[in-house]
């Protein structure tokens, strides 16, 4: 049955694409019957890859195992490569962690239904351990979940990190893979455990989409840090989910402050079945050890070994309860503040004994606190100890960064979350704004004198695309609902988006302000613009900013910024021959577009190239991620998975594509036709026995009725053609051409020049409208009528405006299928971009330790290329409509629409809400303007680590003190 389907559906694509072609070659396709034969065949191709695509991903089974398996390896390789590199960059293998021990927590924390660790002493100690046994310990717990408990700095972060490298160092082939997974962004109230973690697995490991797979089949062992980072309100709600979405014997390790567990288990109740450990304080022999072994060496008496610490250490020994030596001490339990104590006074010229100093002090807490500040204080200068001149500036955007997390309440720095940070009018539609600006520029250098009109048109235009992209933001996004795990939108089934409807509402009024200002003629767009100058003018611009809101929404790039994780071309990965034959093509359509651009404008051929040239440059330099800072491809031992992919959610994402295009163009298209015919409709209905003008009235020869105004007579015949003839003979000519048509025209036009056989007449003038066509007839000598190319300028303007009024249902009619017609071209080329756009850049399913840089470069190249292919669609389809009708203003204006379309869809990517974010907080001197690569440096001098596509603080207290360094 399958099979006779695809015969139906191809043997109707085969038959509208044969009717397409016959109508282009005999330039047919502007009659009504043909252009629905061609609207049915963009349907039946729509259909065919629907049920293509339906049929893909239904087709194919289950992922067999050994697919599962070299997944999971895949990922087990990218978590171990990039938690090893951050264990280098805080330098925990030099020369080795502390050693950091725990005890049993109190046994209030535990849930009682498990054996409680501390009822009995043995028990006690089975649970007292180092952080190289970690692994041994969660084995040894029955129910295999284990809450990790300490004060802050107290080495929570690094424990999770040493199991999880333990773990993968002495897994098995196949056996699950733990990762840690940051707890400040999840909500857990609406989003489920797996939910989230498939998230922030596909966010932070490009490539990795299929992880619910995984997590399903128990194949992840989550590595929760910091339940005391979510919300207060949100720390219950995670440990309810914990409690109701884990199964027996998921294993699962949770790190959290001690006192804000128990709060949490005070207020709702304990993680089940989990044992609750507490790391214990350092000793200070371990941290004195540490400090010394790690301080840089100095020459002592006969050649000895010392070091800056030596006297402090020696001093502390000596003199334990001294008031400076207790709060040195104090501080020193930490493992925190340890390794900033190294870190400061590691490879520079500070001498450790100024933390001995017995300054004004009130008590032993207040010292202690001024002691951790100095440490926090240090670290930053300290890590920038090899460039004094950058020390201010490291300050300065460090603690603007820290002061922009905390008010967001978050520990993760994203780069295209920074925006958040501008003024209200560039928070929401800060893109627009700036496209719009040089939009106006470039209309003012180039307009003349009509530049007050290309400020209307400008400002116009950017009214609906502002409303739009502020309504998108409010709701949470622009007319995608959802982003998929790998930078993809994920449509949700039978339902409409709430900022469709905001947008196709903004159709009705736009519609009825052009049907209220707009001529009741055949041509009711140019008379438009010569009856109401302004108001027409704003309207239509208006529903061409409309018509860029709706392709924007589209492409999915309304509201909130997502960055994108597909790579085009990227070191291993550009062996994908649709990647590299993408960047090709848009490279070459960029170049052809910058050199026809000009040649257009009938610049000289050296513009032309130099244009062309540099415009290709551009954007290949654009689209280009240098190797060796891409995230690593894996190979070879997780290569086994590199099979060919199911084509089922790449083709279903193509046949979506296309249709949420064309329904959107479809209803904006209808609601704006249904709305200007009707209002037209109506008033020619009101206006249809008005004459222009007052005048005398007369009985013709068949009894009807004729006005004569100003010398012209003004009559209607019984089919309902409007006549108006002229008050005597006037010199007129007519033109016969080669194919049959004759042309009458007035003797300005006449002079000009003439193509065909000319002849001039001394007559009266008759110009015939017939009711429901757009040609103005003239009436010969010998009975026959010649199509009039400009007889109707000599009528007054009131005869002008009766003679071609229209009917109302021929109103109604001709602008419902213009509208139609009209957003359906919209949609179809938005939705093919859409579709063409997912088709060449469909993700890999190979899982990488991606880097913030690499996200952006992968951003910055899909918008790019997305601009690119926009413009090479719309160009096109703008020359086919000006071959198809040459005498209407359709092709200019859609070309005009695209030529927008195309550098918004770029500005209102991540990276170009980046761009924007840039102009203004490197501008006014807040961060540098090389953001990404002052990131990358700081990430790795160790002040930031990273976590996927994300930077965080080295730890909250460095955060919470560069912001209140900040404010102070």
């Amino acid at each position: 049955m399958r099979h006779v389907q695809y015969v139906v559906w191809g043997g109707a694509f085969a038959a509208t694409a044969a009717v397409l072609a016959v109508a282009v070659a005999n330039d047919e396709l502007g009659d009504t019957t043909i252009l629905t034969t061609v609207l049915g065949f963009a349907i039946a191709a729509t259909g065919l890859a629907l049920n293509l695509a339906r049929f893909a991903s239904s087709g194919h089974p289950a992922p067999p195992a050994e697919v599962s398996a070299a997944r999971v390896e895949q990922l087990a390789a990218a978590v171990e490569q990039h938690w090893q590199a951050e264990w280098r960059l805080r330098r925990l293998q030099d020369p080795e962690p502390l050693a950091v021990h725990w005890s049993s927590a109190e046994a209030w924390l535990a849930d009682p239904g498990e054996p409680d660790p501390s009822g009995a002493a043995a028990d006690r100690r089975e649970l007292d351990d180092r952080l190289e046994n970690i692994t041994a310990v969660l084995d040894r717990v029955a129910s295999r979940r284990l809450v990790v408990l300490g004060e802050p700095g107290s080495g929570k972060t690094v424990l999770a990190v040493r199991f999880t490298l333990d773990v993968l160092a002495s897994r098995d082939a196949g056996a699950p893979v733990p990762v840690v997974v940051s707890m400040s962004d999840w909500r857990a109230q609406s989003e489920s455990l797996d939910t989230w973690l498939a998230r922030y697995i596909a966010d932070h490991y490009p490539g990795a989409s299929w992880a619910r797979e995984l997590l399903d089949a128990g194949r992840v062992i989550p590595v929760l840090d910091g339940l005391d980072e979510m919300a207060p309100p949100l720390r219950t709600a995670a440990v309810r989910r914990l409690n109701a979405d884990l199964d027996d014997g998921r294993p699962l390790l949770m790190t959290c402050r001690t006192a804000v567990y128990a709060d949490v288990v005070r207020s709702s109740d304990v993680f089940t079945s989990a044992a609750v450990v507490e790391l214990q304080p350092l000793g200070f022999e371990t941290a004195a050890a540490h400090l010394l072994r790690t301080a840089r060496p100095v020459r002592g008496p006969g050649g000895s070994r010392t070091t800056g610490w030596h006297p402090v250490i020696e001093r502390l020994r000596a003199d334990p309860d001294a008031r400076p030596c207790a709060a040195l001490r104090a501080v020193l339990r930490t493992p925190l503040m340890v390794t900033l104590a190294r870190t400061a006074y590691d490879d520079t010229d500070a001498d450790p004994a100024e933390l001995l100093d017995d300054g004004r002090w009130d008590d032993r807490a207040q010292r202690e606190a001024q002691l951790e500040a100095h440490l926090l204080d240090a670290f930053v200068p300290a890590a920038y100890r090899d460039d004094d001149r950058r020390v201010d500036t490291a300050l300065d955007a460090l603690g603007f960064l820290a002061r922009h997390l905390e008010r967001r309440g978050s520990r993760e720095l994203a780069w295209w979350e920074l925006r958040r940070e501008l003024p209200l009018p560039l928070r929401t539609m800060g893109p627009v704004l700036i496209v719009g600006a040089l939009a106006t520029a470039v209309a003012l250098l180039t307009a003349g004198a009509a530049r007050g009109w290309a400020v209307l048109v400008a400002a116009s235009c950017l009214v609906p695309l502002c409303v739009a992209q502020a309504l998108s933001l409010r709701g949470g996004g622009g007319l995608a609902t959802g982003g998929g795990p790998d930078g993809s939108t994920a449509v949700r089934r039978g339902r409409v988006p709430r900022e469709l409807v905001w947008v196709l509402m903004g159709a009705v009024p736009l519609g009825f302000v052009v049907g209220m200002t707009g001529d009741l003629g055949s041509s009711p767009y140019p008379s438009l613009l010569q009856r109401w100058e302004w108001a027409g003018a704003g309207a239509l611009a208006m529903a061409g900013g409309l018509a860029l809101a709706t392709t924007l929404g589209v492409l999915d790039l309304l509201g909130k910024p997502i960055p994108t994780t597909v790579p085009l071309w990227a070191g291993k990965d550009a062996r994908s021959w649709h990647r590299r034959g993408l960047a090709a093509l848009v490279v070459a359509a960029a170049a052809a577009l910058g050199g026809l651009v000009p040649a257009a404008l009938w610049f000289p051929f050296r513009i032309s190239a130099i244009c062309a040239g540099v415009l290709g440059l551009a954007v290949a330099v654009a689209l280009w991620q240098n190797p060796r800072t891409v995230g690593r491809v894996l190979t070879p031992r997780q290569a086994a998975g590199r099979r060919a992919r199911p084509r089922g959610p790449v083709l279903t994402a193509v046949g979506r594509g296309l249709v949420k295009g064309l329904t959107a163009g479809f209803l904006l298209g209808l609601a704006f036709g249904v709305t200007n015919g009707t209002t037209l409709a109506a008033r020619a209905s009101v206006a249809q026995d008005d004459f222009p003008v007052s005048g005398s009235w007369h009985t013709s020869a068949d009894g009807r009725r004729v006005l004569v105004a100003d010398g012209w007579s003004h009559r209607t015949l019984a089919d309902g053609t409007r006549v108006v003839s002229s008050p005597g003979p006037v010199r007129w000519a007519v033109e016969r051409w080669s194919d049959g048509a004759v042309y009458a025209e007035t003797m300005a036009l006449f002079d000009q020049g003439c193509d065909g056989v000319c002849e001039t007449l001394h007559d009266p003038v008759e110009l015939h409208q017939r009711p429901g066509q757009d040609d103005l007839l003239a009436k010969l000598p010998d009975g026959t009528f010649a199509q009039s190319w400009d007889l109707e300028d000599a009528l007054p303007p009131a005869s002008r405006r009766w003679l071609q009024l229209s009917t109302p249902e021929w109103l109604l009619v001709r602008n419902v299928n213009e509208g139609v017609t009209l957003g359906f071209s919209l949609g179809l080329i938005s939705g093919l971009t859409v579709a063409l756009h997912r088709w060449l850049v469909s993700p890999t399913d190979i899982a990488r330790a991606g880097t913030p840089l690499d996200g952006l470069r992968a951003d910055r190249a899909t918008a790019v290329s997305r601009g690119v292919l926009l413009l090479v669609i719309g160009f096109l389809s703008s020359a086919l409509a000006l071959q198809l009708w040459p005498e209407t203003t359709f092709a200019a204006f859609s070309f005009v629409i695209w030529l927008v379309a195309a550098p918004l869809a770029v500005a209102l990517s991540a990276w170009g809400w980046l761009l924007v974010t840039r102009l203004w907080l490197c501008g006014t001197g807040r961060l540098p303007w090389r953001l990404m690569r002052f990131l990358e440096d700081a990430h790795r001098r160790g002040v930031l680590r990273q976590a996927g596509a994300l930077y965080e603080f080295r730890h909250a207290r460095l955060q919470e003190r560069l912001a209140v360094r900040v404010d102070g």
